[in-house]
């Protein structure tokens, strides 16, 4: 049976989240900013004879996510989907791809999902290059930078804004220009998600976004939060390895 869940279910919640926590750190960290009693943030469960979750599915606005650790009622949860207004749904590809045939989906999208495993390849830089904290004040350079790389064309100064408001950004500026950054998002009291690394093409293979990820990292580690990040650049993929990331497996997001 398919419910809403509230504070009542708060407990069995968290603790059925936690069997994966770096997979489900965005549906954790919004329970702990929003609560259960919000207009754009829902909550649904499916509950067995039991009482024991065994899915969930989370509508923020107009984006869902779901997740299952284990079996579920598939044909439950198409029909609750397809009676909800939404852009995209996204999760852990191998939740999702129980879905996917029964769904209206016209996209896809599959990366690489990360969690920082070794910490001995992060060394904060201390060199000539300064890395400066993102903030209100510099945004609008941050999102000129954007404008040369096409993976993000569609981000603007709102964009920034809001993923500031749930974490953090480092930048490096050349000449008053930022040429490269790195932020997170989502943080959660045990995890944070590494977001929006990108490095202007003139200034590439000079590992200016690298140490503005290290830097993030090394201040969540110091928080006792765990550095998550997703990626489908191989280039990238191995720089990440390299600082000590693991992949954990794959993230999937589809389109309507």
């Amino acid at each position: 049976m398919i419910v809403k869940l509230d504070n009542s279910h708060h407990h069995k919640l968290i603790k059925y989240l936690n069997k994966e926590p770096e997979f489900n750190l965005f549906i954790i960290g919004d329970i702990e900013r929003y609560g259960y009693d919000n207009y754009f943030f829902n909550i649904w469960g499916s509950i067995n004879i039991r009482g024991e979750i065994e899915a969930i599915l989370v509508k923020y606005f107009e984006f869902l996510m779901f997740y299952s650790y284990g079996k579920f009622e598939v044909n439950e949860f198409v029909k609750l989907i397809n009676r909800i207004n939404y852009n995209e749904i996204s999760g852990k590809s191998e939740c999702l791809e129980k879905l996917e045939g029964k769904l209206n989906l016209k996209r896809k999208r599959v990366v690489n999902f990360c969690k920082l495993e070794n910490i001995n390849n992060l060394r904060e830089d201390n060199g000539k290059i300064k890395i400066k904290k993102i903030r209100f004040g510099n945004i609008n350079k941050v999102v000129r930078l954007y404008d040369f790389i096409n993976e993000f064309e569609k981000t603007n100064v709102d964009n920034v804004k809001n993923g500031l408001k749930t974490g953090r950004g480092y930048c490096v500026e050349i000449n008053r220009q930022v040429v490269a950054m790195a932020k997170s998002t989502s943080e959660s009291q045990t995890h944070a998600m590494i977001v929006g690394v990108a490095t202007h093409p003139n200034y590439r293979n000079k590992g200016y976004a690298t140490k503005c990820i290290t830097k993030i990292c090394m201040e969540l580690l110091r928080e006792n939060k765990t550095p998550c990040l997703f990626y489908d650049n191989q280039e990238a993929g191995k720089i990440y390895k390299k600082l000590g990331f693991e992949e954990l497996g794959k993230w999937s997001i589809y389109y309507k």
